[in-house]
Order: C-alpha cells, then sequence, then structure tokens
C-alpha cells in the first residue's frame, strides 16, 4: 500500500502520512466493512485518502475548471489516442505474450497465471499445486526467464 500511495503522492512523507491516514480511516470505519477481499478494500481507502491530501495541496485539477480563455482542462488536454496502426501492434505483441504463455513447460506456465490472474501468493501457489515453495519459485523464474528469451527474439 506504501508503494501505491508513493505513485500517487509527490513525496515520501506525503504517502507516509497518507499510509498512517488509510490505517486510521480502516479501523474508524471497521464496522461497515461488509467482507470480501481487503487488498481491493484497502486500495479504495488509500486513494480517497490519496485524493484528500491532493486537494489539501491543491494539485487536483478540475477538468471542468475554465481558464482565463475559458477552455477547460479536458479541452487542454493532448489526444494521446493510438493510431490505428499502433493499436494493431499492440493487439499483436498481446498475442505474442499469449502465444508465449501458452508455449511454457506446464509447471511454470501454471505457476506465472496463478501469481498474475489468480493473484495467489508463492505458498498458496504451492500448496495448491502440491509442490514445495522453492519449487513454485523456481518454475516462476523459469518462466519469467523463458518468456524474456522468447519475447526478446520476437521484436
Amino acid at each position: 500500500m506504501q508503494a501505491f500511495l508513493r505513485g500517487l503522492l509527490p513525496t515520501a512523507e506525503d504517502a507516509e502520512d497518507a499510509f498512517q491516514e488509510t490505517w486510521v480511516r480502516v479501523v474508524k470505519s471497521a464496522d461497515k466493512y461488509r467482507g470480501g477481499k481487503v487488498k481491493p478494500y484497502l486500495a479504495v481507502v488509500a486513494r480517497s485518502v490519496a485524493i484528500d491530501r491532493l486537494r489539501q495541496m491543491g494539485r487536483l485539477v478540475s477538468l471542468d475548471a475554465e481558464d482565463e480563455e475559458g477552455a477547460s482542462a479536458a479541452e487542454r488536454l493532448p489526444d494521446e489516442a493510438p493510431s490505428p496502426g499502433e493499436r494493431f501492434e499492440s493487439k499483436a505483441t498481446a498475442e505474442d505474450v499469449r502465444e508465449a504463455v501458452r508455449a511454457l513447460p506446464d509447471g511454470p506456465r501454471q505457476v506465472l497465471l496463478m501469481r498474475i490472474e489468480g493473484e495467489l501468493s508463492f505458498k498458496e501457489i504451492a500448496s495448491e499445486l502440491g509442490v514445495p515453495l522453492g519449487t513454485a519459485l523456481t518454475w516462476m523464474r523459469t518462466a519469467t526467464l523463458k518468456l524474456k528469451e522468447m519475447l526478446g527474439e520476437s521484436k
């Protein structure tokens, strides 16, 4: 959560303060928490704290706020939409990644997918697959090295 807040706020001190404020809010609103996954709930609270802090610093700008010429911030934003060629290229890259993942050996592929898509810890993955923790970690390293190798050759 600290890394998440550090990415949203300008300084490490601001992130540390927001981290503490996040936990204060979580504790104060514990009776409102209805269960479910904790990480997404913490992320929502942390994001809210970060936005509040940015507002206090005067660093948030409304996209509807108009400047002296009457143009809104949203209208002044550059159009960064990808061109059709760039969209095709990114789809091709995504397909390359899917093919590379499919080409991995079973163990490394399973660990990679369980870690990324299932958001499981390596301990949970090892337990689920019935292998030692070291094996799960080795398979993940194998998967990442093979993907780097396969995707590096295709670029």
